[in-house]
């Protein structure tokens, strides 16, 4: 036993593993069960999204921006949405942005709840993802009813949204947000405590300020490395700055810490989407969208760039347009392609069964990796 541990091994992980959450290769260069060296290899899942808008009208390309990242496709709507209004040069109507705020939030909540039961699944723990795959259907439930769809929804439009939130559904909502503290807290009940939970998580993977920024870390993995960065603060977009809303912060920079700081953001989400609701059950007249007809945008020549804090992080949207009614190039700017560079950072050192939980805690998807 003593002679086996002295000889490396290259173990190959993926890309078909169900912890992966996605078709992710990595390597790892074992001694024993210490990893020396962690290399991951995306393109597995490459679409070509970027390229394939250039031979596509606007608004044949809108839908397809949803499945960059499958589970928060509002926020890709939006920073798409953003940058070709820019060059429209319509500013959209106060419902309608109190409405994709609304459901951005509400996007927000699920995203999270599926990371974290993933995330319990991965360290072991069998119950947790029952409980917050149940809230999470809740949400999908509200959202088939506002856009007829539980995931890819193509809501959003040039202008606006398609469909006004009717009073009804807004009431089921805050229904949602009322009794979602008492049903949360068995699950969080679950996990704080849970000895092996911060067995696994305090401590393992670190990843401190410095290392953060210098990968072009952003969103709940970055706030979770001592920095306060929220382009919803940093740079707000459309009535951010209405409202009031802090930014959750940790200081570890652990895997703990990442989770910590998504549990706070759910709860941040509960309040800002309760303003939204308040705001619009006491404006009900108003414009939805500008009643712009979708196949017949052209937006000026130009170069416009959107910035989008999604449930993962920093979504940029780099358009440029030449005049006629198809973009001239689109370029995405997504934060899980980062994050999946530093784990070469962050693994090595550590032992194989701590692979999963360091990964896991970074929340990847691998849509936003390959594009």
């Amino acid at each position: 036993m003593k002679q086996c541990t002295k000889n490396k091994m290259t173990l190959n992980i993926g890309p078909q593993h169900p912890s992966t959450h996605g078709v992710l290769r990595i390597t790892t260069e074992l001694e024993g069960e210490k990893i020396l060296k962690c290399t991951p290899h995306p393109g597995y899942l490459h679409r070509g999204l970027e390229k394939a808008a250039e031979n596509r009208l606007f608004a044949q390309y809108l839908p397809m921006v949803d499945r960059i990242d499958y589970l928060a496709g509002f926020f890709y709507s939006q920073a798409y949405l953003s940058a070709t209004e820019e060059l429209l040069e319509i500013e959209l109507p106060l419902k309608a942005q109190y409405t994709r705020v609304l459901t951005m939030e509400l996007n927000r909540i699920s995203s999270h709840l599926l990371w974290l039961g993933c995330y319990m699944t991965d360290l072991g723990a069998q119950g947790p993802i029952f409980f917050a795959f149940s809230l999470r259907n809740e949400i999908l439930n509200i959202f088939e009813k506002i856009t007829g769809a539980r995931m890819m929804h193509n809501y959003y439009t040039f202008g606006g949204v398609k469909d006004v939130i009717k009073n009804d559904i807004l009431a089921e909502i805050q229904q949602y947000i009322e009794n979602f503290p008492k049903k949360f807290k068995i699950l969080e009940n679950l996990i704080n405590e849970n000895p092996i939970f911060l067995d696994r998580t305090k401590d393992l993977g670190v990843l401190n300020t410095q290392n953060a920024l210098i990968y072009s870390i952003t969103g709940p993995n970055l706030r979770a490395s001592g920095s306060n960065l929220d382009f919803r603060k940093e740079k707000p977009y459309l009535i951010y700055d209405k409202l009031e809303f802090s930014i959750p912060t940790a200081f570890e920079g652990d895997c703990y810490s990442r989770y910590k700081v998504r549990i706070d953001e759910i709860k941040i989400s509960l309040g800002l989407i309760n303003q939204c609701i308040d705001w619009l059950l006491a404006n009900q007249n108003g414009e939805i969208n500008l009643d712009i007809r979708p196949l017949t945008v052209k937006p000026k020549a130009g170069t416009a760039v959107s910035y989008t804090e999604s449930a993962r992080g920093l979504v940029m949207c780099r358009l440029v347009t030449d005049g006629s009614d198809k973009p001239q190039r689109v370029k995405w700017r997504t934060p899980s392609f980062y994050v999946v560079q530093v784990l070469e950072k962050l693994i090595p050192g550590n032992d194989l069964a701590d692979l999963m939980a360091i990964f896991g805690s970074l929340d990847v998807v691998i849509p936003e990796v390959d594009r």
